[in-house]
């Protein structure tokens, strides 16, 4: 029962913060699409898109095994104030590396030439990402709090969108805009974290950081590689269709992302709990972790047809008007979160238990056939092709977690 109301009350706030996330992103697409047009709009996701994948490096795998490490820490202040300076410390190194990293692509190397200007302003993004403050959220089991900060950031986002975004000129500063409002917020709700919990800024070490950086690498890399198969699909699909044709594809992938958060809100609220259990009792870890993952397949396969029934009119209250196109690819989209909550047992079993190499090795391998399958699925159908390249991602995803997990087991038995 304590196990269930936790997982209840976890999965509530982050349907909270994914409802939130929902609502700002309806206003600020349509906001958006009606001012930008299809075309700037477009090139808008495309540059987030690019962001977006280098703002994993930037993570550097801490979301996922961060949250694990402030709840051992909950009751040692001394170890939990060199934790998060560490990681801190350690993002914002990571960030900057990266924003000089795209900055010379760019500039130097002619990468990215038809929306230069929009990447530059996007590079603060990862400087927000740097301090994302949700690993300490969930350490500490205030996902509540989460959601304020959410909440927050998105609000000004929407507020500065509206004030500011008055012609498709302006679209070079709508991601820069998002990771402003962003940073401001998560440098407020950090004092204030610091004063309440009494940590203090100390100058970390070259050889912590060191540390840091080797510990969770394979994180990382694995990190990569999941968003490759999740937001590179975009990034292929602009070198074979139009700035229109990607625009309008951009408009129901974006409701397609959001859904899938659902399944990792799933591992997100349990994550710490089923921890604990695979320590103490394995049969309840297996039985708790089956009965979640029972109730994310129907909650998930609910929201696939209820997407496809009303997909008309999503897009309807995102466009201004019907746009055909979304509309199938939504449609096809649609099921994404179900076929992504099937590896839900596989990789709460990968977490607990840090397996780390073989997460990176699930992981890669799913993203090489991704690309394999989005850039086939673009060159021939464009965006159609690419909408059911996603969807057999996240099948093959299921598969390639469950034979190597299969695999690591035989071989310790």
């Amino acid at each position: 029962l304590l196990f269930k109301g936790i997982f209840i009350k976890n999965f509530f706030n982050l349907i909270i913060n994914q409802g939130i996330n929902i609502f700002i992103a309806l206003l600020a697409t349509r906001v958006l699409f009606s001012t930008l047009g299809e075309a700037q709009f477009g090139l808008v996701n495309l540059a987030l898109s690019v962001v977006l994948l280098s703002s994993i490096a930037v993570s550097y795998g801490y979301h996922l095994n961060g949250p694990k490490r402030i709840a051992l820490f909950r009751d040692q202040s001394a170890k939990k104030q060199s934790l998060i300076n560490e990681i801190i410390l350690t993002r914002i190194i990571i960030a900057t590396g990266m924003a000089i990293i795209l900055f010379c692509l760019t500039y130097f190397f002619g990468f990215f030439k038809s929306y230069a200007a929009l990447l530059y302003y996007s590079l603060i993004l990862l400087f927000s990402q740097a301090l994302f403050p949700m690993f300490y959220f969930q350490g500490n089991d205030k996902i509540a709090w989460a959601s304020l900060v959410n909440a927050f950031a998105k609000g000004a986002y929407l507020l500065l969108i509206i004030l500011f975004i008055k012609t498709p000129e302006d679209a070079t500063y709508v991601n820069f805009l998002f990771g402003l409002s962003a940073l401001v917020v998560y440098i407020v709700f950090w004092i204030i974290i610091y004063k309440k919990e009494k940590i203090k800024w100390v100058w970390v070490s070259i050889y912590n950081i060191k540390n840091r950086f080797i510990e969770n690498f394979q994180f990382f890399i694995s990190s990569i590689a999941g968003h490759v198969s999740i937001h590179g699909g975009l990034i292929i699909l602009a070198n074979f269709v139009n700035n229109t044709v990607l625009g309008e594809f951009a408009l129901a992938q974006k409701i397609a992302l959001l859904m899938r958060m659902v399944p990792i809100f799933f591992t997100q609220a349990i994550l710490q709990k089923a921890s604990i259990l695979f320590k103490s009792d394995k049969i309840e870890f297996n039985s708790y972790v089956n009965r979640i993952f029972i109730i994310g397949l129907t909650i998930t396969f609910v929201m696939g047809l209820i997407v496809i029934i009303f997909s008309k009119w999503i897009i309807f209250l995102l466009a201004g008007s019907h746009v055909i196109y979304s509309d199938t690819i939504l449609k096809i989209l649609a099921f994404i979160p179900f076929f992504s909550m099937l590896n839900f047992n596989n990789m709460i079993k990968i977490l607990v238990d840090e397996k780390k190499h073989l997460l990176t090795k699930a992981t890669w391998i799913t993203a090489i056939i991704m690309l394999i399958l989005a850039t086939t699925g673009s060159y021939y159908y464009g965006g159609y092709g690419l909408s059911i390249a996603l969807v057999l991602t996240e099948i093959v995803s299921f598969i390639v977690h469950s034979v190597l997990l299969i695999k690591n087991n035989n071989e310790r038995v």
